[in-house]
């Protein structure tokens, strides 16, 4: 009994883990796995903004996809696609990245987000602060739950 009690304990803990996991293949496909303690220890951005999918405003904390670059040396390239834990992808174009700054948020309110809340991770733009990206074409772009990073 104690032997199924720790094997369930170590499959909680490591499902866990690795939601918390954000990786980012490279242009050559190589991987670079970054933990949530990782990206919380680089320069954080904050986003004060209404949603969809959310009652209100809300406030998004994380980091930008700059900052992930620069901290593991990767040029940014031409299009970046992200990748959800339910295997959706969207391609974001560099400029949305020049141009509108989204992060790549771990918090909302100050709370991490779940699964169920659209975490651990969500591409979120500045909506409230940029009213004409506000539209179906942008909101089809803010990917939660995100998983991967192709370069």
């Amino acid at each position: 009994m104690r032997t199924v009690l720790l094997f369930a304990l170590y499959l909680f803990s490591f499902s866990n883990f690795a939601a918390s996991e954000l990786t980012v293949f490279d242009h050559l496909g190589q991987k670079h796995e970054l933990s949530r303690e990782q990206l919380l220890l680089m320069p954080q951005k904050e986003i004060t903004t209404s949603l969809p999918w959310v009652d209100g405003k809300s406030v998004y904390s994380g980091v930008t996809l700059q900052t992930i670059l620069e901290t593991i040396d990767l040029p940014i390239s031409s299009q970046v696609t992200f990748v959800a834990l339910n295997d959706y992808k969207i391609a974001v174009p560099k400029e949305d990245f020049d141009d509108y700054h989204p992060i790549i948020a771990i918090k909302q309110n100050g709370e991490f987000m779940s699964v169920r809340d659209k975490g651990p991770y969500w591409l979120i733009y500045p909506l409230s602060s940029n009213p004409s990206i506000n539209n179906t074409d942008f909101h089809a772009k803010m990917i939660w739950q995100i998983r991967d990073i192709h370069l």
